[in-house]
């Protein structure tokens, strides 16, 4: 049997600014949740790296998103590697907006 897990409230949309990424922390793991032109989405909180460096304190570019310790690039929406393809995809999750909150779905 699979349990079904609540979405997660994140916050207000207006709270992120858009093209930027927020570090969110759940039951001490922690995700990195992208405002984009094209939408709201969320990946992992740390890359792939040695360094498991915080994926908010990277830079973004469009839907990419470049790690700011190793150099590394991913694609924010679908989480695959681009400058990499060694690196290992970032896991992503749904995010949903209602009445102006985000929920993180688990």
């Amino acid at each position: 049997m699979i349990e079904e897990i609540e979405p997660i409230l994140i916050g207000e949309l207006i709270d992120i600014d858009k093209d930027s990424v927020e570090n969110f922390e759940y039951e001490e793991i922690d995700y990195a949740i992208y405002h984009l032109e094209s939408g709201i989405f969320a990946t992992q909180g740390h890359c792939n790296c040695e360094e498991q460096a915080f994926l908010s304190e990277g830079a973004i570019e469009g839907e990419e998103l470049e790690c700011a310790s190793c150099g590394k690039t991913f694609s924010i929406v679908s989480g695959d590697p681009i400058s990499d393809p060694d690196a290992g995809p970032l896991k992503t999750y749904d995010v949903t907006e209602e009445d102006g909150k985000l929920y993180l779905n688990l």
